[in-house]
């Protein structure tokens, strides 16, 4: 059964290293939810989280496959976890929005004005995606100007602690 899974690599910063990761995982057809990639407090060393849906062994292979590529040092995967997985979202609200009834409820949203335009407003939250989709749907109208979500935020350290992941480390050669 398919289902989703979060990969997350170690790998030397080098140009053309996305494209490879993502052409290998293009090749077998698999979906891909999410991806970013992010530099890391370790000169030359980024940090690729991929979302995916696959079943364990396409995964699996994937993982191994991934490893096997000289500039990754270590692949991390782990089953799709909400509570985990959380996202940064952006909101552009009208300003008469604030003017009206449903206002008070972005206090239980815990979200934050990040930027005034004339006539609106654009509010952020960091949340799950359930989080992100209930805030959205108390949101959605005519007062709703724009929206857009990042791509998954992983809780995955640079220095692997957890043994619900299985972890797969290459050594780098």
């Amino acid at each position: 059964m398919k289902e989703q899974y979060v990969l997350t690599l170690k790998a030397e910063d080098r140009p053309g290293l996305l494209h490879l990761v993502t052409g290998m995982i293009e090749k077998r057809k698999m979906k891909i939810n999410s991806l970013s990639l992010a530099a890391t407090d370790i000169s030359d060393i980024t940090l690729i989280t991929v979302e995916v849906v696959g079943t364990e062994g396409e995964i699996a292979i994937l993982a191994l496959k991934l490893e096997n590529i000289i500039e990754i040092f270590a692949v991390e995967v782990a089953k799709y976890n909400q509570a985990l997985c959380l996202r940064a979202a952006y909101f552009k609200i009208d300003s008469a929005f604030f003017e009206g009834v449903k206002a008070s409820t972005l206090s239980k949203y815990s979200t934050t004005i990040i930027k005034t335009y004339p006539g609106a407003l654009l509010l952020a939250q960091y949340g799950t995606d359930a989080a992100v989709l209930s805030l959205y749907n108390e949101l959605d109208g005519p007062h709703l100007l724009g929206f857009s979500q990042t791509g998954l935020i992983a809780d995955c350290g640079l220095m692997a602690e957890n043994e619900d992941v299985v972890r797969i480390i290459g050594l780098a050669a």
